[in-house]
């Protein structure tokens, strides 16, 4: 059995949590099913994606696209129009892929590239949706047409449809027949990550830290929506009730100098000192274990990979009750809930492990047990792999009309037509990007000089 795999993004730091659950996937099926091939479709330029690719001698192929979920900020018409022409040209060369050999499935495993979607429904090949994001709520993405526009032509180009929790598929029902999607939780090898968790740190965590303190860990991207400024605010009010915490951030930020934003938010607080920042780290499963407990801040979480890894190193994780987080907490039991548009619920929260040390045993061991639970639940991966041998089976296509193959092979047309003016504006549109970067290297200098006067 032949799949096609459609991703979206490069992974240029590291691989996120879409990526990681697709490979996963992709290894249990390989270990179930001796017959099954998977090739990859995904992003040009090469970054970590294709690099796991590699290092399992997986076949694939990359192209140039972007998608039709983009980032918020109003793009100008040369750079819409430069990745349209981007985006259907690839469109053609995947369809010519899919012709030179035809696969028994097509499985795309983003909202934000429709092209795999495009390509298999030209054709009318069996095509699946994996939907492991909001977009706008969660990533502050915008839909070029609107949400609801985007998830029902999800459902029209889908013979079937996986969401990566409960949250996520009542939340795209609004907008699909529900009956079409299926819930499969992210998998992760439990092996590997206590292999992982047993490392040495390569940084200290909590340097200053008494043993009685609470230390608290919190894994991801640096930004507002992933919320660490709350739990920067929780420490400042534990010290203001008499309660010492530590922070340990471990993660990337692309946000220029907001490393040094929470920093001040924490020296304006008190808590300065009780602020480590790591930065990325290839294995972060250090700092989890030499916290007490982990915390999860996000506004909103499709389903919080995160979340269950903090469970499965049998720690207390605490995480918001927006998104798929309070499907996997227990609150009381395997750690707490709090509300993302009230601090003071995180706060208190925070406050019962301070002051019930023996908790943080009890709840972490019961943590990692409904961790393991649920990775072998109705929601697992040999589930998904079931439903998606049955949509591969599937004899009731939809297929697009043929004048559809037409219409993407109209950019290519027009360039060719209006090549002078089309040159004009990808001139216009590099020489924007180019100007973009530089003003960001220039502002280099600026951040290393803030640092130094802040040590």
């Amino acid at each position: 059995m032949l799949v096609y795999f459609v991703n979206h993004s490069t992974a240029p730091i590291n691989l996120g949590g879409a990526e990681r659950s697709l490979i996963k996937l992709v290894e249990d099926w390989y270990a179930s099913d001796p017959d099954f091939e998977a090739v990859f479709i995904t992003k040009h330029p090469r970054g970590q994606f294709i690099r796991a690719l590699e290092e399992r001698q997986w076949a694939f192929k990359s192209f140039r696209y972007r998608g039709w979920t983009v980032p918020r900020n109003p793009a100008p018409v040369s750079e819409m129009t430069y990745f349209a022409r981007e985006d259907y040209a690839s469109t053609r060369m995947i369809v010519s892929m899919m012709e030179e050999r035809r696969p028994d499935l097509v499985v795309t495993n983003t909202i934000v590239a429709p092209w795999g979607a495009f390509a298999a429904n030209l054709l009318g090949i069996p095509h699946a949706w994996m939907v492991r994001e909001y977009g706008d709520l969660d990533h502050g993405l915008a839909f070029q047409t609107s949400r609801a526009e985007t998830f029902s032509d999800i459902g029209l180009l889908s013979d079937a449809v996986f969401a990566n929790s409960l949250a996520v598929k009542s939340h795209i029902g609004q907008y699909l027949d529900e009956s079409k999607v299926t819930v499969v939780y992210p998998q992760i090898d439990t092996k590997q990550l206590d292999e992982k968790a047993a490392e040495a740190l390569p940084a200290p965590a909590f340097p200053v830290a008494a043993p009685d303190d609470l230390k608290i860990t919190v894994v991801g991207r640096l930004s507002d929506t992933k919320g660490q400024w709350r739990v920067v605010d929780a420490i400042g009010e534990l010290k203001r009730r008499g309660a010492t915490a530590h922070l340990c951030l471990v993660g990337s930020w692309t946000d220029n100098d907001y490393d040094l934003q929470l920093r001040a938010r924490a020296r304006a607080l008190g808590v300065d000192s009780q602020l480590t920042i790591v930065g990325e780290q290839e294995n972060p499963f250090p700092f989890v274990a030499a916290a007490d407990v982990c915390v999860t801040a996000s506004t909103i979480e499709a389903f919080g990979r995160t979340t269950l890894e903090y469970m499965l190193a049998a720690k207390p994780a605490i995480a918001s009750t927006g998104g798929g987080g309070s499907e996997l907490v227990v609150d009381g039991a395997t750690g707490a809930l709090f509300d993302p548009e009230r601090t003071d619920t995180l706060v208190e929260a925070l406050m019962r492990y301070v002051g019930d040390r023996d908790s943080i045993t009890t709840h972490g061991a019961a943590a990692r047990g409904r961790a393991l639970e649920l990775m072998t639940s109705e929601y697992s991966n040999l589930r998904a792999i079931e439903r998606l041998k049955r949509t591969a089976a599937a004899t009731d296509v939809y297929r697009l009309p043929n004048i559809a193959r037409h219409w993407f092979a109209l950019p290519g047309y027009f360039h060719s037509a209006s090549k002078t003016k089309s040159q004009e504006i990808t001139v216009r549109f590099i020489m924007t990007r180019l100007k973009g970067r530089l003003k960001n290297y220039a502002k280099k200098p600026v951040s290393a000089v803030r640092r130094a006067v802040k040590k």
